[in-house]
């Protein structure tokens, strides 16, 4: 799509703002009053999929209904050429997500009055059926008065509507989901609830009240309810945060009791220092020569295994045990518990972390004998197969893990390039998909890192005994066209590697335009498959 191209016969675009999971957003304006508007076009290459589509069509009609201030408006739908249109007001302070980044924390009574405008646009839209369920920092807009706009009902369940979300799926962020969101129970008003009283936590504190790069030890957590209380948190405060956080549903306040709450706690807390800057976590990641690097702050705090991880996806009754909550009883040793970990070394929505007493290294594995070569793409283009990366699995009494390759020391700060140039951390975005009938959970992460060029490469996490095939493409986040890769990758899951990596490629794109690195993937284990695609975070280069 062209810049400054006039669509819909009323809208000029401008540049791109943001990406989203199925659409990228442009700054526009109204051409015949000159207004601002943010315009977002659903990405080309997700047309044939009709799901998408009708949720790209969904959003328009939930945010229709919400007629609230601190929700964005929605003005118009259409169509351009073959993509679909959705033009909302424009907000151009950011989000809290990038508050967080640059100012770490806030105060108490600064948190609780923003706390209290996103819970009254959750009550506007729980009056109406509508969860949001997807209530996260990047999903609040800040406009230029301070005022919160609540956004991205993209995977949000009209109550009364049959759901557009994939039958048994879990849809959220694992760090704020519910303990019940988990299992995909059907949400509810104290889903949202529940988000929000982390989003508090992480306003006050810089980080979220549950650290694990695990997802199933982010399960347990969550569900024994215990959030670390940062010295300096008021107790006023703390008491809302704990009630929001209540591991039973029925036990949390509804949001209008929130708006009430958290007001007048805003008002007594004037005085009230903000906290310090929350200490940043160290954190591994797949880095240019598979050595360890700082990730910016906040990242998830590094927590010790109890057992080796070795076999925890080997057995079919491992996600069995996960799904249904066995592994969030207080025995932590039992069998159900030990092999609900197996994916210990998956990280969430930061720089891969790896769980465990010593630091594992990264190894190549070999090419499979007799893989086919993959064919040709569109272009004529022939795809790369790429070797993939396995992470070994940690040996909880070793100084460290032998492998193929030993990993460098670990440092605090990244290693210059040969040439002397800094090349930026790995930054992934960390995806949890389940498939409840086959009892299999997975975990794609794409990454990208910037410097001389771009790097980028994808991660799978999945049960030994499987199998995938990734492509992983860095793509124009404006247009969603390709403009580097494919990097193909046949994958095999191991007890010893349940962590299986594709790349890293690289690719010299033409700058000052914003990329985002997406990851395609099928994934086949005793007979079933199932195939999704993740997307990284968009950046410009």
């Amino acid at each position: 799509m062209a810049e400054d191209q006039l669509v819909g016969n009323s809208y000029r675009l401008i540049r791109p703002i943001g990406q989203g999971a199925t659409g990228t957003v442009w700054r526009g304006e109204h051409h015949p009053t000159n207004e601002p508007v943010a315009v977002k076009l659903l990405h080309e290459s997700l047309l044939r999929q009709p799901r998408l589509v009708t949720r790209f069509v969904q959003e328009r009609t939930i945010l229709l209904m919400l007629r609230h201030p601190n929700v964005v408006r929605v003005r118009d739908l259409f169509s351009v050429g073959e993509t679909l249109a959705l033009v909302m007001d424009l907000v151009d302070g950011g989000n809290l997500r990038d508050h967080l980044h640059r100012d770490g924390t806030m105060s108490p009574a600064e948190a609780a009055r923003l706390a209290a405008q996103i819970a009254a646009a959750l009550a506007e839209a729980h009056e109406l059926g509508v969860i949001h369920r997807d209530l996260k920092p990047d999903n609040v807009l800040l406009d230029g008065d301070g005022q919160t706009r609540l956004t991205d009902f993209g995977i949000a369940r009209i109550l009364t509507l049959p759901s557009m979300t994939t039958p048994n799926a879990v849809v959220g962020t694992p760090h704020y989901m519910a303990p019940e969101a988990f299992h995909g129970t059907t949400p509810s008003a104290a889903t949202d609830v529940y988000a929000l009283g982390v989003l508090l936590y992480e306003l006050v504190c810089g980080r979220p009240p549950y650290r694990s790069d695990s997802i199933p030890e982010l399960m347990r957590l969550h569900a024994e309810g215990k959030p670390e209380r940062r010295d300096g948190i008021p107790d006023p405060l703390w008491r809302i945060v704990t009630t929001c956080l209540s591991a039973k549903p029925r036990l949390r306040p509804s949001a209008a009791e929130l708006v009430n709450d958290l007001t007048a706690l805003a008002a007594s807390l004037r005085s009230a220092p903000a906290l310090p800057r929350a200490p940043s976590a160290e954190s591994e990641v797949l880095a240019e020569e598979a050595g360890p690097r700082k990730p910016p702050v906040p990242g998830p705090r590094r927590r010790p295994h109890r057992n080796d991880a070795a076999g925890r996806w080997s057995r079919p009754g491992a996600m069995a045990a996960l799904t249904v909550g066995a592994m969030l009883v207080s025995a932590i040793a039992t069998t159900a518990w030990h092999l609900g970990r197996q994916d210990d070394e998956t990280p969430e929505a930061a720089p891969t972390v790896i769980v465990a007493p010593s630091v594992p290294s990264l190894t190549r594995a070999a090419p499979r004998a007799g893989a086919s070569r993959p064919p040709a793409n569109r272009s004529g283009r022939e795809h790369r197969a790429a070797k993939g990366v396995a992470l070994a699995a940690p040996q909880p009494k070793a100084a460290a893990v032998r492998s193929t390759r030993t990993a460098p020391a670990r440092t605090t700060a990244r290693s210059p390039l040969p040439e002397g140039r800094a090349r930026g951390p790995w930054q992934c975005a960390q995806g949890l998909v389940f498939d409840l009938p086959s009892r299999t959970a997975v975990g794609p992460r794409p990454c990208h890192s910037t410097g001389r060029d771009v790097r980028f490469q994808g991660s799978l996490t999945a049960p030994a005994g499987g199998r995938a095939r990734v492509e992983v493409t860095l793509r124009d986040a404006a247009t969603g066209r390709t403009v580097a890769g494919p990097t193909t990758c046949d994958l095999r899951f191991t007890r010893q590697s349940f962590i299986r990596g594709c790349g890293p490629a690289a690719a010299s794109p033409r700058r000052g335009r914003s990329y985002t690195v997406v990851m395609s993937y099928r994934f086949v284990r005793d007979g079933r498959s199932f195939s999704n695609t993740a997307r990284g975070h968009t950046f410009t280069w």
